[in-house]
C-alpha cells in the first residue's frame, strides 16, 4: 500500500491519460468514419488534461523535478544555497497555499454552472487545483522533511 502512494501521481495521471487517449480515439473514429462526432468527448478531454496536469506538477514536486536554471546557484557557498534554496521551497509552499485557497473560491463560484456535453457541474473541474494543490503541498513538505532528515541538504 505505501508503494501505491508512493506512485499514486503515476498511477492516477497514467490511468486518466490511457482513458483521455480511448476518448480522443473514439472521437476521431466517430467523426472521420462515421460522420456522426460525440458531442462530449472534447469536454471530457479537457477534463482530464486538466487532472492529468496537476497530477503531473504533482509527481515533478515530488521527484524535485521541476526546471531551473542554477548556474550561479552553485557558485554560491554551500551555506547561502542551503538557506536560499529552503527559501524558495518557503516560497513554493506559499504559492501552493494561495493556489488552493484562489482555486477553492473558483470552484464555489462554479458550483451552480453545468458543462452541458457532460451533464455535470463545471465545480468537479475547478476543484482540480485545491484538491491536488493539497497533494503538491504534501510533496513538497514530504520532499523537504527527507532532505532535512538525511541532513544531505542542496544539491
Amino acid at each position: 500500500m505505501r508503494n501505491v502512494f508512493k506512485h499514486l501521481e503515476e498511477i492516477i495521471g497514467g490511468s486518466l491519460f490511457i482513458v483521455m487517449l480511448v476518448v480522443l480515439v473514439i472521437q476521431i473514429f466517430s467523426r472521420q468514419v462515421l460522420d456522426s462526432p460525440i458531442t462530449w468527448s472534447e469536454q471530457l478531454a479537457r477534463f482530464l488534461f486538466v487532472y492529468i496536469a496537476y497530477l503531473a506538477i504533482s509527481s515533478e514536486i515530488k521527484d524535485e523535478g521541476h526546471v531551473r536554471i542554477d548556474f550561479f546557484f552553485n557558485k554560491l557557498p554551500a551555506a547561502l544555497r542551503t538557506i536560499i534554496y529552503y527559501l524558495f521551497q518557503l516560497m513554493m509552499a506559499t504559492v501552493l497555499l494561495l493556489l488552493i485557497y484562489i482555486g477553492y473560491q473558483m470552484g464555489l463560484r462554479k458550483l451552480p454552472v453545468e458543462i452541458v456535453s457532460l451533464n455535470i457541474s463545471y465545480v468537479y473541474m475547478y476543484m482540480a487545483l485545491p484538491v491536488l494543490g493539497v497533494l503538491m503541498l504534501y510533496r513538497l513538505i514530504e520532499r523537504n522533511v527527507k532532505a532535512i532528515r538525511s541532513a544531505k541538504g542542496v544539491k
